[in-house]
């Protein structure tokens, strides 16, 4: 195919607002210059409908190549792993419209989308989407871009007026890169969208026949989502048709940073960085990079009667963790109650009820604290992802004894552990009282036992307090 080379140094700009590539659009080009398209069509840009965009008029003169398309040639243009081009078009005809694009030289490729422009003398958006693999389109080497209003040349469209604006590369991105371009369920922790997030039908045949095609950025960002994500903000996207449900299959703890929370359910944190519900799951980690409030507050973890270990990342009072008591960590294996524990304060309840993780606990209006490690605290540490090993830890049973941790023993998120006990050490101490030795026979003799007279006895006859191997009891 014949054509004419252009070198266009400023071409590609990205918009503020949501970092989509702007292939050409009206604004900052000269009225009345051809706004760096080919001579093609006579381009002209003008103003129409109060916006700058192009004008060209279909030409009855020269070879039939250069009549009846409009094309700009992409320098070199990085497509940065999108795949999708967008462009806007008004003229006076019902008709199919073809967009080719084009690589040159050995290898080149030349891949045509057929659309379907429906509502004569009105903008309208145009969507076409390049895949991957087969369709061998690369991220750079992309030649030029053409547009048939009519898909090829026919007379009786000679000096015929079209209007074309805002063509542009766009979809989801992440530090500057198409998400289309990355491998499923590379993306963890916490990151930024740019771009767009939006879904819709369109029409296109590029073989034989018209095809009803959809393109979803939600389900595509869903696919590339791993089960350790743990945040996403997308405030910096164009967004439409929200669908939040694409969020939270991967990780139901993922927390959405948006400009609104979108009428949906939860852990959408809207621009004034509030949500109506917050929901945590224990078996799947948590992060907040930005803390937020939450009007109510879902935790899907059970308890058991007893002792239970706790990490929130909001503070509690006992009756909030259905317990009598909450006692925090003041060194080696000893626990003080109080009246609260502040937001990410390893705690330990004290006579709690049992409660199904299916019945889970429910808080109202907390001020969520930013979580920034997966573990908190030195020596009593809190988790806030799941583990699946715990060797080199010690857990603290319903009944308050320590238990050693190991390779095949895994953690839930929510939860505590000790990292370091003295030798002898088998169950905490609440308030000077050690648990977990409520059933010591009061028939058969254990050795050195002392009363807290400081006397040795030859075994425990009465129920009371004794000093048994170093360690303050309970007789029960």
């Amino acid at each position: 195919m014949k054509k004419l080379i252009l070198t266009l140094v400023t071409l590609v700009t990205a918009t503020a607002a949501s970092a989509q590539i702007v292939i050409w659009n009206g604004d900052g080009k000269e009225t009345g210059s051809g706004g760096g398209f080919w001579n093609r069509s006579t381009p002209t840009v003008v103003v129409e409908d109060g916006n700058k965009c192009l004008q060209t008029t279909l030409k009855s003169e020269g070879d039939d190549w250069e009549k009846h398309n409009i094309a700009i040639g992409l320098d070199e243009v990085d497509f940065k792993g999108l795949r999708r081009i967008t462009l806007k078009m008004k003229m006076a005809d019902t008709h199919n419209v073809k967009v080719k694009l084009a690589k040159n030289g050995d290898g080149g490729y030349t891949y045509e989308r057929f659309f379907f422009y429906g509502t004569a003398n009105t903008w309208q958006t145009l969507v076409f989407e390049y895949g991957l693999g087969a369709d061998n389109i690369t991220d750079t080497g992309n030649s030029y871009l053409e547009i048939w209003p009519f898909e090829g040349y026919d007379a009786n469209n000679d000096n015929k007026v079209i209007y074309i604006d805002d063509i542009q590369l766009e979809g989801p991105m992440v530090n500057g890169v198409g998400i289309r371009s990355m491998a499923d369920a590379s993306l963890s922790g916490n990151i930024a969208i740019t771009g767009t997030l939006k879904k819709g039908p369109y029409k296109d045949t590029w073989t034989a026949g018209w095809k009803d095609k959809t393109y979803d950025d939600y389900v595509l960002l869903n696919s590339k989502l791993s089960n350790t994500i743990t945040s996403v903000d997308i405030k910096g996207a164009t967004v439409s048709d929200f669908d939040g449900d694409q969020f939270f299959y991967k990780n139901p703890n993922n927390i959405v940073y948006a400009t609104s929370e979108y009428g949906y359910s939860h852990n959408i944190v809207a621009a004034d960085k509030t949500t109506t519900k917050l929901i945590l799951d224990d078996a799947h980690p948590l992060a907040i990079p930005t803390g937020f409030t939450a009007a109510s507050v879902e935790l899907k973890r059970g308890l058991k009667n007893g002792i239970n270990t706790l990490c929130l990342p909001f503070e509690v009072t006992p009756s909030e963790v259905k317990s009598t008591k909450i006692a925090t960590f003041k060194g080696g294996v000893t626990f003080t109650t109080a009246e609260s524990v502040a937001a990410n304060t390893p705690f330990i309840t004290v006579d709690a009820t049992e409660v199904s993780k299916v019945q889970g606990m429910t808080f109202g209006n907390k001020t969520i604290a930013t979580v920034t490690n997966d573990i908190v605290g030195t020596t009593f540490q809190g988790i806030y992802a799941p583990k699946i090993s715990t060797a080199g830890k010690y857990g603290i049973n319903s009944a308050g004894k320590i238990q050693e941790g190991a390779a095949d023993i895994k953690c839930n998120a929510f939860r505590a552990w000790l990292t370091t006990i003295s030798a002898n050490a088998r169950s905490i101490d609440i308030d000077g009282e050690t648990t977990g030795i409520s059933n010591v026979s009061l028939e058969n003799p254990v050795k050195e036992i002392y009363n807290l007279n400081g006397v040795r006895v030859n075994k425990i006859s009465n129920k009371g307090i004794y000093i048994i191997n170093g360690k303050k009891v309970i007789v029960k």
